[in-house]
């Protein structure tokens, strides 16, 4: 029996758990002799901090945007990683010391940069001796990771192994491989034909219902062109906000549960309207849905737009200039056959980039 532990952080239902998810899905369905398990490590730690700090943490993002977007810059763009490491350590290092003392994992599968960076500091110590593993939900790499002594980087973008490689990692520690999702959200093999007559926008907020979906909503036409289906995730107060507007070409969608579900209504839509959230965006490319970018949180969104925009397989209409006029942009790339066929285009070339194996098959193999 292998031990594998997977490391997310905090307990938001982030692309870090959704990510640590996946491949512990895929894992267990490869071999059944892996004894998977995932543990938030702040909430191992801290329980009660955990809870709080969490939902300060949702708070201040969407109250005050611009400061949060400004500390993160600072802290793992711009900043001295080995100055900024040393309050994680005083109140981190310990506990993941005690974790795998007690866990006693064959190999450590990372899905966020602070658990990377500890063990990596464990590794070129010499007081760990095990394989572990980044995993990158984003389509960039910041500071706050770990790099040295790690054994596997799975990452999305040529400019991620750039960044990996000019730090001394070895190619073959790199695998392109994108972001894992799960089995269940099945990739479509064929590029859809061009959708004429009908126009199906699943509009997303993430699990959490995040972005400012109702601003977005009043600039929709409405006429029936385009029938808008707006996932409100656990977001209960935006789901009853829509369903009162009673307009007929919105319709919400409260919190899908199932993942079969989900696939399932991802295979009825003809476009994306969403953040640029990495597992959210990975999942529309696997799913050759168009996307569509309405609104940035800060942080992380924010250099994965860039990244995506310059990849060319995100379309930006998070200006208000051109939210202004979204519906009718979106009916114009699904009307234009030219710029329906151009962007399934780039896409086929992004995916021809990416390795056939998934994170969880390589890791598999590894341990094996």
């Amino acid at each position: 029996m292998k031990n594998l532990l997977f490391l997310p952080f905090l307990q938001i239902p982030s692309g870090h758990h959704q990510a640590a998810d996946a491949i512990m899905a895929e894992i267990i369905r490869f071999n059944q002799s892996f004894r998977c398990e995932k543990i938030d490590l702040f909430s191992y730690s801290y329980r009660n901090v955990e809870r709080f700090s969490s939902r300060m943490y949702l708070k201040w993002i969407d109250t005050f945007p611009t400061t949060y977007s400004t500390l993160y810059k600072q802290l793992v763009v711009v900043s001295e990683r080995k100055r900024d490491s040393f309050f994680y350590e005083i109140f981190f290092l310990r506990q993941m010391e005690k974790l795998i003392a007690e866990k006693k994992p064959d190999g450590i599968i990372c899905t966020h940069a602070l658990p990377s960076l500890l063990l990596s500091k464990l590794k070129m110590a010499g007081k760990l001796d095990i394989p572990v593993f980044n995993v990158y939900t984003d389509f960039f790499i910041h500071k706050g990771w770990g790099i040295e002594g790690i054994d596997g980087h799975f990452i999305s973008t040529e400019n991620m192994k750039s960044f990996l490689l000019k730090r001394g990692v070895k190619e073959r520690n790199i695998f392109l491989t994108g972001i894992p999702t799960h089995p269940q959200i099945q990739k479509r093999p064929v590029i859809p034909e061009n959708p004429r007559g009908r126009g199906n926008v699943c509009v997303s907020g993430g699990s959490m219902g995040a972005g400012k979906i109702i601003p977005l909503i009043n600039q929709m036409e409405k006429d029936n062109s385009l029938h808008y289906y707006i996932l409100c995730g656990k977001n209960s107060r935006l789901y009853r906000k829509l369903c009162a507007m009673n307009k007929s070409n919105i319709i919400p969608i409260g919190y899908i549960p199932s993942r079969k579900m989900m696939d399932l209504f991802y295979n009825q839509m003809d476009l994306l309207v969403t953040k640029p959230g990495g597992l959210t965006v990975t999942e529309a490319l696997n799913k050759k849905i168009p996307v569509f970018i309405y609104y940035t949180l800060p942080g992380q969104e924010e250099f994965n737009l860039q990244e995506l925009k310059s990849l060319r397989l995100v379309k930006d209409l998070s200006s208000p200039s051109n939210q202004q006029f979204l519906s009718e942009q979106l009916k114009e790339f699904l009307h234009t056959p030219t710029i329906y066929s151009e962007y399934f285009s780039v896409l086929d070339r992004y995916e021809k980039m990416k390795l056939q194996k998934s994170p969880a098959a390589i890791i598999a193999d590894y341990m094996q």
